[in-house]
């Protein structure tokens, strides 16, 4: 029963956004803090369940630095709202296109937003979460920056495993459908077969792969981060 629930993309879905909505729940707290501050001076056991993720670094010098708001970036709390609302509407449409598709029994879904990317739902997460992000009237927070990415990166593993079970489904079709269209990002040529195959194709080494790349990424964004002004609110 739970391997068959496992093997629903829904479901592996809905597993890794409640997954990622623990990881970011400091975002979600310095959103709504104006809101609920008074309930975290009087509740420490709520102050830790929105922080637990960060809880653990906080006496250590890193802390200072990922607690730091980026200077300038203030005005990206005016634009939020529509990046939230942009994000969440791609969301809904590629979903309501896939369940479209898979109700009609049409086999892979190639039309609507499928046209574009590969993963529009994902793609639709991605641009909704860094609209959160964003909600911070005080400018970027360099915490809540190397949040989204791991929300992404838990994304990217997640059609990644996708994009395996629909080859084993669909064969040389989704094939041909992956030379056409780009994986997430619209407008860019695909590089299926068109850059060499530096990952494993499948199984434990390919994860590993991947999470070596993912520390690799991170680690040059942190760089470029620790080279920008910031600024602390308390």
């Amino acid at each position: 029963m739970v391997r068959r629930i496992l093997k629903s993309r829904v479901a592996r879905s809905i597993i890794a956004l409640l997954s990622s909505c623990a990881i970011y729940l400091p975002v979600v707290a310095g959103i709504i803090w104006p809101m609920i501050w008074p309930l975290l001076v009087f509740s420490p056991a709520l102050y830790y369940l929105l922080y637990w993720w960060w809880v653990p670094i906080e006496h250590f010098p890193v802390w200072y630095f990922i607690s730091s708001n980026i200077a300038e970036t203030y005005w990206t709390y005016e634009i939020a709202p529509w990046v939230v609302g942009f994000g969440l509407a791609i969301l809904i449409v590629g979903f309501a296109q896939m369940v479209r598709a898979r109700a009609q029994k049409r086999g892979l879904v190639t039309n609507g937003l499928y046209r574009l990317v590969r993963h529009p739902q994902h793609l639709g997460v991605a641009i909704m979460s860094f609209g959160m992000v964003m909600m911070n009237r005080y400018g970027l927070r360099i915490g809540d920056i190397i949040a989204w990415t791991l929300i992404v990166f838990t994304y990217l593993i997640l059609a990644d495993s996708e994009e395996a079970a629909l080859q084993k489904e669909f064969g040389e079709a989704y094939s041909n459908y992956k030379r056409r269209v780009p994986f997430m990002i619209p407008f860019v040529p695909s590089f299926y077969c068109r850059l060499p195959a530096i990952l494993p194709k499948e199984g434990w080494r390919r994860r590993l792969a991947l999470a070596a790349l993912y520390i690799i990424v991170l680690t040059l964004l942190i760089a470029l981060l620790s080279t920008l002004p910031t600024f602390h609110t308390r």
